[in-house]
């Protein structure tokens, strides 16, 4: 298992790594070894990425989670990682062709859009909270008529994969202008989205 971190010197990342590994561990994933890859080994991505099972992208800072990707070429590495891998919050919003980060009340001005690692075109705003309407009006909805995503909220997650691509929780569509909810918690949808791997 490689647990990237989303900060290259961050302290608290062992601590996520090892809470990470736990709970797998609690449904039956077991792993031989953990490898945390960060600022201190990002020399070593390449061969961590060839021999890994899983690859798990930390949530954090989107944007300085992505520098740090850049520094150690990860966008060309991953794509030799024969395991799964899952993003978590700023990781998974990472994973797509082309990010889409919202930014917070305060941070209006930010760059909203960079290329990512290219797995997925899935772009998603994690952490939803539908009664959050000033947000939605202001940020989102604006933000959708460029490029749609999919807004889904904790405990709500997707899976990608070479055959179908799946939601399972709520979950809405945010696509040109326009809210919509597109699945409930405890059922799942199928999403028409095509990938590039």
């Amino acid at each position: 298992m490689v647990f990237v971190a989303s900060s290259p010197f961050y302290d608290g990342t062992a601590s996520y790594a090892n809470l990470t590994r736990d709970s797998l561990a609690l449904d039956g994933m077991n792993f031989d070894q953990m490898v945390i890859l960060d600022g201190k080994n990002m020399d070593q991505c390449e061969e961590l990425m060839k021999n890994a099972d899983l690859v798990f992208l930390a949530g954090g800072d989107t944007t300085v989670q992505m520098e740090m990707f850049e520094k150690m070429n990860l966008r060309e590495h991953i794509q030799k990682c024969k395991g799964v891998v899952v993003g978590q919050s700023a990781g998974a919003l990472n994973l797509a062709e082309e990010v889409y980060s919202s930014p917070t009340p305060d941070e209006t001005a930010i760059k909203r859009y960079w290329k990512g690692l290219g797995l997925t075109k899935i772009n998603i705003e994690p952490h939803f909270h539908p009664e959050n309407d000033d947000f939605i009006q202001t940020i989102l909805l604006p933000d959708s008529r460029t490029k749609p995503f999919f807004a889904i909220t904790d405990g709500s997650y997707i899976i990608d994969d070479d055959k179908s691509k799946t939601i399972y929780g709520e979950a809405y569509l945010f696509k040109n202008g326009e809210m919509k909810q597109i699945c409930e918690n405890g059922k799942s949808c199928k999403l028409n989205v095509n990938k590039s791997k």
